[in-house]
């Protein structure tokens, strides 16, 4: 990954707390940190992120301090719910201004950045855990076990043992379904290119 000023991933993360403010979707430090994640290994979009694979999936220890340095200067809210045990983002005021100070790299993604929310902004939080294992694998593992759908599979239930073989099948066809039709777009090609 190339070196992204700090400006650009804050504008990118403020951006994605709008979109799901917009959308009128839940967003919470888990989704938040997933969404990232497949933005970066399925959209292309180069954030400068880097993730390491925990209990819940992929995590970045620099993206959720950045997402501590927008809360601190206003750029969102975050709030911890005691009665479910999870933290909510919400956009504030401020969360446009935030937007603004990278709006050149937001737009320059805005294409790619809509396409991964448009498939898969609305998911749940156990759909996106599943998802962003299998996005994990595909830079962390030969590349003869991510295109063979059966080794696949089996690593990702060695992962995670709690999904039903049918569920992991239909989400490692959805990935390769969305990283086909991103290869031969020409607006998302660049970003895909990329990755490999």
């Amino acid at each position: 990954m190339k070196e992204i000023r700090k400006t650009d991933q804050y504008a990118f993360v403020a951006f994605l707390i709008d979109q799901a403010a917009r959308a009128n979707q839940e967003l919470g430090k888990s989704t938040l940190q997933m969404t990232v994640h497949l933005m970066q290994e399925l959209g292309g979009v180069d954030a400068g992120y880097r993730f390491a694979f925990y209990t819940y999936g992929p995590y970045s220890a620099s993206l959720a301090g950045d997402l501590d340095v927008i809360e601190i200067s206003d750029g969102a809210k975050v709030s911890y719910s005691s009665s479910d045990n999870r933290y909510r983002i919400h956009a504030s005021e401020h969360t446009p201004e935030v937007v603004k100070i990278g709006e050149n790299f937001v737009n320059a993604n805005q294409p790619t950045i809509e396409r991964v929310l448009e498939t898969f902004g609305d998911r749940s939080v156990r759909s996106l855990m599943l998802l962003t294992t299998i996005a994990y694998l595909r830079r962390h593992s030969p590349e003869d076990e991510f295109e063979d759908d059966k080794m696949l599979a089996k690593r990702v239930r060695d992962l995670k043992p709690k999904f039903e073989e049918a569920e992991v099948g239909a989400a490692i066809h959805e990935v390769k379904d969305f990283l086909s039709v991103a290869s031969k777009s020409p607006i998302l090609q660049g970003g895909e290119q990329t990755l490999n």
